[in-house]
């Protein structure tokens, strides 16, 4: 969570840079939600509506908010009514390094799959994945020659040097495993398609049956089942599913809840043996840089690290 000096500093900034601006003359800033060094999100009254804006920071912020514009406008017009939305672009001013999104409802998907009953949670985690179909239907395409390599080197990468023994007795086990998985997915075919890229509970918002997809920023063609991956360790990670009966897993994940995500057919089926248990690795290796903070992280963590490799 940003520090409150973060937030006054977002909210000063932002007064500042539309001082003036014919198009903010009934605005202020209600909340920050994000500060970073890449951008800022707050949600504020724009025009006598609650929106949320976001200042890009990084070099180059006129091409990022082009991008996500272009893809909120294709994606409004087919995920513009339920069960599947997305928070929708309402002005874009890259001259200012901002972009005004309409503000989704209700809460977070993650809060909502935390707290439900079994069979509840079950229907919010196919509506999730119905929810990532339905995003990439029509704008799929085969790619042929998948070349693992190219992306274990890029977890070791951002993985880097010096890390607490802790965090690398996690990563390298898995790390083996996932070279172990990647030897028979060389020069396979896989399905990519215009993706999210950070598809997890914590990006959507969930209100009255309806998913909001938010943080879109451009579309990414990518494989699909990397989302698919995202989605279901961070829920693994993040609000495991707590059941007084047994529970099995498979690729290190509630097998309950892998199921129920993978009967929206999201990803076909010769892609649930071979890659997804690849692209949980990674989204595995991919988790560990940032658990130096918690002890309940971390014990999560190495509970998924050892559970992948006895189910993968």
């Amino acid at each position: 969570m940003p520090s409150i000096l973060d937030k006054l500093s977002v909210e000063i900034d932002l007064h500042k840079l539309v001082s003036g601006h014919a198009a903010f003359s009934d605005f202020h800033v209600e909340e920050v939600l994000k500060t970073g060094p890449d951008q800022a999100t707050a949600i504020c009254i724009f025009g006598g509506q609650k929106v949320v804006i976001k200042k890009f920071l990084d070099a180059e912020p006129a091409r990022r908010i082009l991008a996500a514009k272009a893809e909120l406008d294709t994606l409004a017009a087919f995920m513009n009514a339920p069960p599947f939305r997305v928070n929708e672009c309402l002005r874009a001013f890259p001259e200012l390094g901002l972009i005004v999104l309409t503000f989704a409802p209700g809460t977070r998907l993650s809060e909502a799959i935390k707290h439900a009953e079994f069979q509840e949670r079950m229907a919010l985690m196919d509506l999730s994945g119905r929810w990532l179909r339905t995003y990439t239907t029509g704008r799929s395409e085969i790619s042929h020659k998948f070349s693992p390599d190219w992306w274990i080197k890029k977890r070791i990468t951002a993985f880097g040097q010096n890390q607490p023994k802790s965090l690398v007795e996690i990563f390298d086990p898995v790390l083996q495993q996932v070279q172990i998985l990647a030897a028979p997915l060389r020069g396979m075919s896989i399905t990519k398609a215009a993706i999210h890229g950070d598809y997890s509970s914590i990006n959507a918002h969930y209100h009255d049956g309806t998913i909001y997809g938010v943080d879109i920023q451009g579309k990414a063609r990518l494989p699909i089942v990397q989302d698919v991956a995202k989605f279901l360790v961070w829920t693994q990670l993040h609000t495991p599913l707590q059941h007084t009966g047994d529970i099995d897993f498979i690729y290190g994940i509630a097998e309950p809840d892998v199921s129920a995500f993978l009967a929206s057919d999201v990803l076909p089926e010769n892609e649930i043996d071979t890659f997804l248990p690849f692209f949980i690795g990674l989204q595995i290796l991919g988790s560990m840089p940032p658990l130096r903070k918690g002890n309940i992280a971390l014990q999560r963590a190495q509970k998924l690290a050892a559970t992948f490799i006895e189910t993968s």
